[in-house]
């Protein structure tokens, strides 16, 4: 290390490079720091492979959360903001991408340089670099340059990706305020650890991302209505844009205040859903993000959105700070207004541009906007976990609504809160009643309806329970607004009887496919043989590959002969949708059926977007559970495959028992350099419970370099350890580490999916 010409006294501890400074007060000085690193985070290298298309090396960088450290000494916290210059040489033919503006490009001989300049302050870990040998193209929108880098071979499959990003960002300007920086890029490299990362002006995305027609419009041309997509970049390209503003241009102070980055993200991503494709789109996308929030709070815990105590930042990266964040905020524009709550988040990032801001600085921004206190909803919503849960019922005579908060003690105690309802009547009048909810038990005398629907346009967030006549729930299939709908499958899928089926059947032809699919999720829980038929006659009517998928997954807990041959023939029809095909083949393995196998073995053949169509038969073949399904499965977890083929199979090893070839090749894939293949070995270990995958869980609780890894090994390991002790309470602990399989495989699909 020189300092002006001279050496300078240093020491480095692993972590911290600190450095003696000989300077006199208020002197400037100019140090430069040689070193050289093999970092084990924050700079990933993607090694040739012509097995997977890999002709030349590639690497990218991942900081978030406090990565970049690893390959460049900085001071990695979030509330630290500099502008930089970085200088990025690499061996022709490769193209470094990075942050900011490309002021230089040095042909060096056989090498370049390339010469990027980030002139806004920034946090460190939103520092970013890219290289390999991509495929690139550019188009202006407004005053924007938007760049594209993929990589070489793939420029084919950008349109149907990137097709929406002008319009994502106008209306990002139109709701935000204008873009901050003049250049935007989107970077796609191979192996990303994530969907997507909001570096400033330069996001990096994985090439999971880029798909054919095939997978974005299966059943029309391109581009396709929106009832009528499969797979979508969309909501991935939302989130990570609106990124730019919440997350770049402000950011959370510390990690405890992450919602300032993902909730508003994840909530932002919903807004685009609804200017892109309806109000409908955007509530079932909100009905969604609360139901993955729930599932996390039911299976693994409750935390509240804002808390300062975890063990490493990855820890607060979960559903309360994405989906639940995004329902509370949802919730606030609901109460506020659209306008207002617009100006309100438009105040908080032009007075925060540039620098670090905590929620706080975001409540007292809205109420300067709206006029309101709005302690009282940070006090429950932001500071306290869990939510409100409201038990409903609908007594007769005499006509009587009952609401009840039933939360339990990890929620707020009282939530107070302005709750609507419609009270329909027999001749269709509706009226509108509007609630203070400030006690745990409120009886409402109303007219006699034909159903009441609570909370029609979904503003709050709420578990809800609620107890109404089957015929009333019959009648609320036909509502206005989605949300009725909604409800009223919920509580016909709770009756389950034969009159619910048929309520049920009708509800598989809504004009809306959310609402459509729901019904089919319904009668596949019920299962009857009516509800089989109700389900393969509704198929091909659905022009939505949506909702056919919802029903090809409902047939799966159907063990008949009409079912499965039915599934077989949607498997290995081409002109099938890819996600539609896979769905058939995990359902065809659980049906059981004498000539599945066979299918399935063909099935292996065919491929799809991310091989979805053989990934599927690989799960199929899991439930069949067949020595030689075994042996096929098996197979596929080579590092021959690419990884999201690995990963399915490793995932799926669990269906098999703790045989010894499962628990070896799981005990390898503990240790495998992937993340997403160690990902799926803790999933499987956790569906086993078997003790003699504790120690290898143990290591990877203890030494993973990934905080996420190591997290959820420890809660594995922990969840064998109880059920090693508590013996007679082993059936009923086993459920609930099923539950939290289930977490896990959900957040497995969602990386694959990139909904990030």
């Amino acid at each position: 290390m020189e300092i002006l010409g001279a050496s300078t006294p240093y020491y480095y501890d692993g972590r911290a490079l600190s450095i003696e400074l000989k300077l006199a007060k208020g002197e400037e000085g100019v140090f430069e720091v040689k070193y050289r690193a093999r970092p084990r985070k924050g700079m990933y290298f993607v090694l040739p492979d012509r097995r997977h298309n890999y002709k030349v090396p590639m690497a990218w960088t991942q900081g978030e959360s406090e990565d970049n450290r690893y390959w460049i000494p900085l001071p990695d916290s979030p509330n630290i903001k500099f502008p930089w210059t970085l200088t990025v040489v690499v061996k022709k033919p490769l193209t470094a991408v990075s942050n900011g503006s490309l002021k230089e490009v040095k042909d060096l001989g056989d090498k370049r340089a390339f010469v990027w300049d980030m002139p806004w302050p920034m946090s460190p870990y939103l520092l970013a670099i890219a290289a390999g040998d991509f495929e690139s193209y550019q188009e202006k929108c407004g005053d924007v340059v938007l760049e594209y880098y993929v990589p070489r071979g793939q420029l084919d499959k950008a349109r149907f990706s990137f097709y929406h990003t002008c319009d994502v960002m106008k209306f990002f300007e139109e709701y935000l305020g204008p873009y901050p920086y003049g250049r935007y890029a989107q970077i796609v490299v191979q192996e990303f650890v994530y969907g997507g990362m909001e570096n400033t002006t330069a996001t990096i995305l994985t090439d999971w991302t880029l798909h054919d027609k095939h997978a974005h419009c299966p059943y029309s041309e391109f581009p396709c209505p929106p009832d009528e997509e499969e797979f979508s970049s969309d909501p991935l390209i939302a989130h990570e844009m609106a990124h730019q503003w919440t997350g770049d241009l402000v950011t959370a102070k510390d990690w405890a205040h992450i919602a300032i980055n993902e909730s508003f993200a994840t909530f932002l991503e919903a807004l685009w859903t609804e200017r892109s494709k309806g109000r409908d789109e955007y509530l079932y996308e909100i009905y969604g993000n609360f139901k993955a929030y729930l599932n996390e709070y039911n299976n693994r815990y409750a935390r509240p959105i804002v808390i300062n105590i975890y063990g490493t930042p990855e820890e607060v990266f979960d559903r309360h700070a994405y989906e639940k964040g995004s329902v509370v905020l949802h919730m606030l524009r609901s109460l506020l207004g659209d306008e207002a709550f617009k100006r309100g988040l438009r105040l908080f990032l032009e007075r925060h541009k540039f620098k670090n801001a905590d929620i706080e600085d975001l409540r007292k921004a809205f109420e300067e906007a709206a006029g309101v206190d709005l302690e009282w909803f940070w006090r429950q919503f932001f500071y306290s976990a869990g939510h409100p849960s409201l038990r409903v019922s609908l007594a007769k005579d005499p006509p009587r609504l009952t609401i009840e908060q039933t939360q339990p003690d990890d929620s707020y105690p009282l939530y107070t809160l302005p709750l609507e309802i419609d009270v329909v009547g027999e001749d269709g009048k509706r009226e509108r009643i509007t609630l203070n909810l400030n006690e745990k038990r409120i009886d409402v005398s109303i007219k006699r309806p034909r159903y009441v629907c609570i909370d029609p346009e979904l503003k709050l967030l709420k578990a809800l329970e609620l107890n109404i006549p089957l015929e009333a729930a019959g009648a609320m299939l036909e509502d206005e607004h989605v949300y009725c709908r909604l409800q009223a499958v919920e509580a016909l899928r709770k009756n389950g009887s034969r009159r619910a089926v048929e309520l049920l059947a009708k509800a598989l032809r809504d004009k809306f496919w959310g609402v459509a699919a729901e019904a089919a999720r319904a009668l596949g829980d019920i299962g009857t043989l009516e509800a089989v038929n109700a389900l393969t006659s509704a198929y091909r009517g659905a022009k939505s590959p949506k909702v056919r998928r919802a029903i090809i997954e409902a047939l799966g807990s159907a063990r008949r002969r009409e079912a499965a041959e039915f599934l077989d023939r949607v498997l290995h029809d081409p002109a099938e949708s890819y996600y539609v095909r896979a769905e058939a083949a995990k359902a065809l393995g659980k049906s059981k059926w004498e000539f599945a196998e066979f299918s399935l073995r063909k099935a292996l053949e065919y491929g799809g977007h991310l091989d979805v169509i053989k990934r599927g038969a690989i799960e199929g073949l899991a439930e069949l559970g067949t020595d030689d399904a075994l042996k096929a499965v098996l197979s596929y977890t080579d590092e021959a495959y690419p990884t999201w083929i690995r990963m399915t199979a490793v995932q799926s090893l669990s269906k098999f028992g703790p045989r010894r070839e499962v628990l070896e090749t799981l005990q390898r894939a503990l240790r495998d350099e992937n993340y997403r293949i160690r990902a799926a070995a803790v999933t499987a270990a956790l569906d086993l419970m078997d003790p003699r995958l504790l120690p290898a869980l143990q290591d990877r609780a203890d030494n993973d370099v990934d905080g996420r890894i190591r997290r959820m090994a420890k809660e594995a390991a922990e969840k064998i350890k109880k059920a090693m002790e508590r013996g007679a309470e082993y059936q009923k602990l086993r459920e609930e580490v099923e539950r939290l399989r289930d977490e896990y495989r959900r957040l497995l699909d969602r990386l694959a999916r990139l909904e990030k």
